[in-house]
């Protein structure tokens, strides 16, 4: 026959406590490292996908695409991305500068190169027609 094991006050605040410090454990790291959302760079030339870049602080590159004529400098910095430099006529994609925040994009007309930023996390967009 099995002996009933009894808990004793002592007992019974030192699980309280153990439950309120990991609980509290638990929504304090919930409340101060909250899920970070992945924004990803698409680049695409020719409406194919050339490379896919997450964007996050501390991370900087820079890519050309095209050659000795017709080309962009494309560059990520900190979370951000731009076409730098190109020799497009009217520096359409380089006048509109960094871009962060999805549903960006960065487009450069005259070589048919898209940025476009995509992220896993809801938009304040209702919609968007493509």
């Amino acid at each position: 026959m099995m002996k009933k094991v009894k808990l004793t006050i002592g007992d019974k605040w030192l699980i309280g406590i153990l439950l309120v410090v990991s609980l509290s454990g638990i929504a304090l790291s919930i409340l101060l490292f909250p899920r970070q959302a992945n924004t990803l760079a698409e680049i695409r030339v020719d409406n194919k996908l050339i490379k896919t870049i997450t964007l996050r602080p501390g991370y900087q590159e820079e890519m050309r695409i095209g050659g000795e004529t017709e080309y962009a400098i494309i560059q990520v910095q900190d979370g951000k991305i731009r076409i730098r430099q190109d020799d497009s006529p009217r520096q359409i994609g380089v006048q509109t500068g960094w871009i962060s925040k999805p549903p960006q994009q960065v487009v450069n007309l005259p070589y048919h190169i898209v940025i476009h930023l995509v992220s896993n996390e809801t938009l304040d967009v209702d919609d968007i027609v493509r």
